[in-house]
This record gives C-alpha cells, sequence and structure tokens, in this order.
C-alpha cells in the first residue's frame, strides 16, 4: 500500500528533506516536497496528500501558520510536525491545533517508518469504514425499493391475470383472423415483459442473504452450462472450454446456488457475443490478492469473441438498468456484482485475449466457520 500513499515533505532545511525523502522513497511511498510555505499550500491547493510532514519552523512562517490552512484544505490528511528535541511546547502546540503527531530533530528513520507505518493502517481503516457504510446505505436504498416493488408486484399479479384471461378468450374469437390474433399476441408478450421486469427489480433489491457451504468451483462453472443446454439457450454449435490450474483448492465456501446464478448469466452473455463456432473460454486460477480480499484468491474469467465493451461503458456497465442490448432489463450484470460483492469478492471486465470481453469473478477463499 506505500506505492498508493503520498506524501508532502515540508522542510526548509535540505539535509533532513533529502534524508527523508530517500527513506520514505525506498519504502515506495509517492514523495513531493517543498522548502517554504508559499509552495506547499499551491500543492495542497492543486492535489490531494495522504500525509503531511511539516518543519515548525520555516523562513516564510511556522507550523502555527500551515496547520490550519492543511487542515482546512485537507480536512482528513494527518499532518505530522518535526521539531526541535527540546521543544516540548511546541509539540504541545501543534498537537492542539490539530496536528497528528510529532517527529523530533535529528530524525530517527526507524521512527520515521514506524509513525508512516501507522498511517498507512489508518488510512486503510478509513477506506473500510468507508466501504461499510456505503454498503449499509445502498442495503438501505435497496430495502426501501424492495418494499415498493415488492408491493407494486403484488397489486399487479391479479390485473395481470385478469388481462391475460381476457386475452385468451379474445384469441378465441380471433381465431379466424390471423392478424388480429397477432395482435393480441404482442399485447401478451409485452405484459409478460412488464411482469418480468418487475420480479427481476424485484430480486435485485432484495437483500442477499447467503446460504454457504463447501462447494467446488469447477462443478458450478459445468452446472450453470448445463443448466443453460437444458433450457435451451444455447445456439447451435456454442461450446465452452473449461481449463483449471491444479492449485485450485478443492472447495471454496460460499452459496453455490447465487454463484451458478453469476456464472450461467455471465455464461449467456458470452454466447450471445460470441462469433463463428469458437469455444467460450472459462479459466479458473489462482490469482494475486488485491486489497480488501483474503490472502487466498482464486478467479473464474470468461471470455468470448465478440465486440468487446468499449472503455466508456465499464465504469456503467454494472450499474442497474444499463444495457447496450436491444432487449433485456440491464439488471443482470448488476445482481451478479451485488452477489459477488456479499462474497467479498469482486467483479470486473476487460479484454480478452481474442478482442472480445473478459468477465473476471474474483473470489477470496475463506475457510469453513
Amino acid at each position: 500500500m506505500p506505492q498508493e500513499f503520498s506524501i508532502l515533505i515540508v522542510e526548509d532545511d535540505e539535509d533532513a528533506r533529502s534524508n527523508m525523502t530517500d527513506i520514505l522513497a525506498l519504502d515506495g511511498y509517492q514523495i513531493k516536497t517543498a522548502a517554504h510555505c508559499m509552495p506547499a499550500i499551491e500543492l495542497v491547493e492543486s492535489q490531494h496528500f495522504d500525509a503531511v510532514i511539516v518543519d515548525w519552523r520555516l523562513p516564510d512562517g511556522n507550523g502555527a501558520d500551515l496547520i490550519p490552512v492543511f487542515k482546512r484544505k485537507l480536512p482528513d490528511t494527518p499532518v505530522v510536525v518535526v521539531t526541535g528535541v527540546r521543544e516540548f511546547d511546541t509539540a504541545v502546540t501543534a498537537l492542539r491545533i490539530g496536528a497528528y503527531d510529532f517527529l523530533t530533530k535529528p530524525i530517527n528513520p526507524d521512527a520515521l517508518r514506524s509513525l508512516l507505518s501507522r498511517l498507512v493502517e489508518r488510512k486503510k481503516h478509513l477506506q473500510e469504514i468507508e466501504l461499510a457504510q456505503n454498503r449499509m446505505m445502498a442495503n438501505e436504498r435497496l430495502a426501501a425499493v424492495g418494499q415498493m416493488v415488492a408491493g407494486l408486484a403484488h397489486e399487479s399479479r391479479n390485473a395481470f391475470q385478469r388481462s391475460h384471461a381476457c386475452l385468451a378468450e379474445l384469441s378465441l374469437d380471433l381465431q379466424a383472423m390471423p392478424d388480429s390474433l397477432k395482435l393480441v399476441q404482442k399485447v401478451q408478450k409485452a405484459l409478460d415483459d412488464v411482469n418480468c421486469l418487475l420480479e427481476e427489480v424485484r430480486q435485485y433489491s432484495a437483500p442477499i442473504i447467503l446460504e454457504r457451504r463447501d462447494c467446488n468451483l469447477i462443478s458450478l462453472v459445468q452446472e450453470s452450462w448445463q443448466q443453460i443446454e437444458d433450457a435451451g439457450s444455447i445456439s447451435k454449435g456454442a461450446t465452452v472450454a473449461i481449463e483449471a490450474d491444479r492449485t485450485i483448492p478443492d472447495t471454496i465456501f460460499a452459496d453455490p446456488r447465487k454463484l451458478i446464478q453469476v456464472f450461467r448469466n455471465l455464461l449467456e452473455n458470452a454466447i450471445f457475443e460470441n462469433k463463428g463456432n469458437e469455444p467460450i473460454a472459462v479459466d479458473c486460477k489462482l490469482v494475486r490478492p488485491k486489497r480488501r480480499l483474503s490472502d487466498a484468491v482464486v478467479a473464474v474469467s470468461i471470455s468470448d469473441n465478440g465486440s468487446g465493451v468499449g472503455e466508456r461503458y465499464r465504469d456503467e456497465i454494472f450499474a442497474p438498468f444499463f444495457t447496450t442490448k436491444t432487449k433485456g432489463t440491464g439488471l443482470g450484470l448488476a445482481i451478479c456484482k451485488r452477489i459477488v460483492d456479499a462474497h467479498d469478492g469482486e467483479l470486473s471486465v476487460s479484454d480478452s485475449q481474442s478482442g472480445g470481453a473478459m468477465f473476471s469473478v474474483i473470489l477470496p477463499v475463506i475457510q469453513k466457520k
């Protein structure tokens, strides 16, 4: 994480500034420096920093002048003050006006590293808290939408049934009028589409409650393909090629029914986009862990050779009701993402080797509790 952590060092002493820069740059931190107050203020006005280290005494001001400016421009950024070894009163004053901590000169490399390590952990914890808060707010909004849609679906069900019954009777009277009969069938299809949309919105907004158990990842992908075959959703000649890394664990602790729903949706999308007789490529392997995930991580990548997903759509493709198809509700991928998120995983899209789209489901391999 140091590579993602940016620091501003405000120090007029060239040797001290170079010393801190060398130590922290060696550890992989992103460093910017300033020797005076005004250049430092200009830097915080133009970009974000995860931490600021400022010498209390500068040629054109001091920490008492800069700390309020930093706290106003970067309210969540901790400010560390550098003071003389005998300036205890100065350190207390700095803490009172908003400094996070202080270091004494000459700078001890171990003390500097230890302090920055704590700040990195602090940033990580704040990000986790923010993520949890965002999820909670999103779940509250979805719960409200779910209640509304459930009520709407319940009230609409009787209307749909009456409409279908009337249309069925009307169809009997129109057997000799094929053009009129086709119009009735189109109305019936439209009613079915509206009912399907209500059901998908209800499903998307409903709370996701996982029923985890030990399950084999490869078997889930195979069962997903089998369900598509049984439903007759596979176009003529469509095949799948599944490759699995030998190091993948025999089981993962997850909700198999919901993961099958994810894989089935991604496979159906790949079938729709795939061209020619090339098989849908499914690659299962262990990957390097990403932020927020556990140490052991597996990835299932599903690739097609279609037209791919343009860069401008990649931030929107998992949003509800977004679709580039002429048919569909635009909720399939949004539901998939909610399911993967509920597993503390990640769902992403990139280019496949053949120029099409590759959807990757990354899941932590957690132990059964």
